[in-house]
């Protein structure tokens, strides 16, 4: 009776469950490679080792950085934008760069954005206290996260205003200032670009004298030179000092790791003193560059005014 059962069973349902062993047993072996990974991953409790980072003295890690953004690629990729227009270059001026850099300091200590400053100076103010004497003056600004110089002038291309300052026929000479520093809590680059036209000296009987007030800017110039020099002398001093100590103890470390990393603190002081002092001779330099472009123009309107006493026989 019980074979019975199975026989009938075996011949109602004996070929559909044939057919099924059949799949299962393909699915099985189809996937077998991926089943044997799976439990390949499960079984190994292993990681791979990460290996250490040695300290080292001897160098300073830097970070990925963005392309420099500098006063002298401005002025490049403006003139390139006017000679794509069908413009002569525009000459670099360093009075012009002394205003930009002024007006960008000024924007980023006083948090402002703007032509005119809380104070009511603007470019052609410094101008004249500076000795630049223009027919025109004229002033592009931006504020922004950029990443390059071209994305700077790009910004100011597609903006009407800017690009008929960039594109103009009636300037000759420009200057431009790229700083970096918080607006509004938020690191941010100032961008400025000064754009002008020199006046012409006016042929006149009336013998003009320097003005007063140059003289008296080119004084304040000059002292502020001196500090910085005695502050780059005291900090070169300092420097070597520290750095001797460095190399003396760098040759008495015996891979010490005590020794050694209280000589990468040293070193890491004496890199950030570093960078200080060639911030420092960055912006002495920059003072020098323009106190001397303020002492020639002295000098040229005191030349034009010994010139024009002797031609009229003026006499003291």
């Amino acid at each position: 009776m019980a074979w019975q059962i199975k026989s009938d069973f075996w011949k109602k349902h004996g070929i559909v469950t044939i057919a099924l062993a059949v799949i299962f047993s393909t699915i099985i072996f189809t996937n077998m490679p991926k089943l044997v990974e799976f439990f390949k991953v499960v079984k190994s409790g292993d990681y791979s080792v990460l290996p250490q980072v040695r300290q080292s003295g001897n160098y300073i890690l830097s970070s990925v950085s963005r392309e420099e953004l500098t006063r002298d690629a401005i002025i490049i990729l403006t003139n390139n934008a006017r000679a794509v227009n069908g413009l002569p270059p525009l000459a670099g001026n360093k009075l012009l760069n002394s205003i930009a850099e002024s007006r960008a300091k000024d924007m980023l200590e006083k948090q402002y954005f703007a032509h005119v400053s809380p104070t009511g100076q603007q470019a052609s103010d410094i101008a004249q206290s500076i000795g630049y004497h223009y027919k025109i003056i004229a002033e592009n600004i931006g504020s922004g996260d950029f990443y390059t110089n071209q994305k700077i002038v790009d910004g100011w291309m597609q903006s009407p205003g800017h690009r008929d300052n960039i594109l103009s026929t009636e300037v000759q000479e420009i200057g431009a200032a790229v700083l970096k520093g918080k607006m509004k809590g938020v690191e941010t680059y100032i961008t400025v670009q000064i754009f002008g036209l020199q006046s012409l000296p006016v042929t006149q009987n009336i013998c003009v004298a320097p003005s007063s007030n140059l003289a008296h800017d080119i004084e304040i110039k000059k002292a502020e030179m001196e500090s910085l020099r005695d502050q780059i002398n005291r900090l070169k001093q300092e420097l070597d000092t520290e750095q001797e100590s460095i190399e003396t103890d760098r040759k008495y470390t015996y891979d010490n790791a005590e020794k050694i990393q209280k000589l990468n603190e040293k070193i890491n002081a004496f890199n950030e003193k570093s960078r200080w002092y060639n911030r420092i001779v960055g912006e002495a330099k920059a003072k020098s560059d323009v106190t001397q472009s303020m002492v020639n123009e002295y000098n040229r309107i005191l030349q034009i005014y010994n010139d024009c006493r002797a031609s009229h026989d003026i006499r003291d």
